[in-house]
């Protein structure tokens, strides 16, 4: 932009200084031609003793028709001042170098001869050395205010580069110091509009691998901690096994130690399942899954367990279809845990039911069953991996990682999952699940 600024205002001055120039010729000839009109040109030459000055920077020759020159100012020396080639017309500037040798600018002009037929021509020259001078002084004037500017404008540049990275040098030196197992910090507030989507983005690439360790450390710490208690039962049984001849007591240790290994195998696939819903290693194979009779088969399901589905009932409330799009083994496996944890953690003597609700175009599966010991602050670890109301441990047939991975599949699904306490009934809800 710059160099365009410069090459128009070059421009421009230059027509500037060239048309003055050719005006003070335009009037110089004029008043010249005038006399030549009037007077012969050895007549004219007395006139005008400007021309007879040594040194003098102006400068003339009259050629006649043919171009043959037949009058010279004084000063040029004896030399004619040359005629431009081409067309003249009546008049005509041009550049050419004077007598003395330097550069100047010249008019021809057409005479008319009042005693003649034919027209003289007329050539008045001047010294253009001061104005190339004053040129080349405002060339480089304007190279200068150009360089500052150029100056200027990098010193702005760099200034406003600096304080545009500086939030990001400093979340680059919070990043530096961050320490394992802390969250990446939150992006500054103060950065520019054009590297928020990039920091942005890096924060959430960043978040992302700090998910995915803390994922791989929660992995770590949940399998030790599922592994610890049936090991140590394994080796209790073994070491009593090995100091007791009784056969009966070696068959209840390795009883003992069957069922710790098969309550070891459940928890260990029920962790390996977490991850994958998780990390997202096992996407939902959607496909259009009719709700009610999908949540009544594992009603029945559950009523072939002797003693599981006792004191489970379906709502009177349940639609006659409710056609939504997901995955149909996931589903089975949430309904499957919710009702089973309905069943079992209820009271004896106490009904459990389960339906299906709709609410602004959308369907809600709810799972409802007493819940006496439970407190309102206990809501917030229903979910959560190994918490128990009470801390007896694990048990043959529960490790504290159902609601857990029903909670990791509902993820996976893009639903929630939900729990209310009223009046001392838990309610799990799972949704919403868009009709179709």
């Amino acid at each position: 932009i710059l160099t365009l600024v410069f090459l128009v205002l070059d421009y421009a001055i230059d027509r500037e200084m060239y048309a003055r120039l050719d005006h003070f010729l335009n009037i110089r000839a004029s008043a010249l031609a005038m006399q030549l009109q009037v007077r012969t040109p050895e007549e004219a030459a007395k006139l005008l003793p400007e021309y007879d000055l040594s040194g003098h920077t102006d400068f003339f020759t009259v050629y006649d028709a043919r171009k043959r020159p037949i009058l010279r100012s004084v000063n040029s020396r004896g030399q004619a001042l040359p005629v431009p080639k081409g067309p003249l017309g009546q008049s005509r500037h041009y550049d050419l170098f004077l007598p003395d040798g330097h550069p100047g600018r010249a008019i021809v002009l057409r005479v008319p001869r009042p005693e003649a037929a034919t027209s003289d021509w007329l050539v008045v020259a001047t010294e253009r050395g001061a104005w190339d001078l004053a040129e080349r002084r405002i060339h480089l004037a304007l190279i200068a205010i150009i360089a500052a500017a150029v100056a200027v404008a990098v010193v702005l540049c760099l200034l406003l580069v600096r304080r545009a990275f500086l939030p990001l040098v400093e979340q680059s030196e919070r990043l530096r110091t961050l320490q394992p197992g802390q969250p990446p910090p939150p992006p500054s507030s103060a950065l520019p509009r054009e590297l928020a989507p990039f920091i942005s983005t890096l924060h959430q690439a960043l978040q992302r691998l700090y998910t995915a360790a803390e994922r791989e450390r929660r992995f770590s710490r949940d399998m030790a901690h599922e592994l610890r208690t049936p090991l140590a039962e394994i080796r209790a049984s073994a070491e009593n096994a090995l100091r007791g001849d009784d056969p009966s007591a070696t068959t209840e240790a390795l009883g003992i130690a069957l069922s710790a290994t098969g309550r070891m195998d459940r928890g260990i696939a029920t962790l390996l399942a977490m991850a994958r819903y998780e990390s997202g290693q096992e996407r939902p194979a959607l496909d259009p899954v009719d709700l009610v009779p999908l949540l009544r088969q594992q009603v029945e399901a559950l009523w072939r367990i002797p003693g599981a589905g006792e004191h489970l009932s379906l709502s009177a409330d349940l639609p006659a279809q409710a056609w939504v799009h997901s995955d149909t083994g996931m589903l089975e496996r949430i309904f499957a845990n919710l009702l089973q944890n309905a069943a079992e953690y209820s009271p004896e003597a106490s009904g459990a039911q389960c339906g299906i609700d709709t609410a602004d175009g959308q369907y809600w599966v709810w799972v409802r069953n007493e819940a006496p010991g439970l407190q309102a602050e206990d809501l917030e670890y229903l979910g959560a991996r190994y918490w128990r109301k009470t801390a007896q441990g694990a048990t043959a047939q529960h490790a504290g990682l159902g609601l857990a991975l029903t909670k990791a599949i509902a993820g996976a699904l893009e639903v929630e999952l939900g729990f209310i306490l009223e009046n001392g009934h838990l309610t799990s809800r799972l949704g919403p699940f868009p009709m179709l």
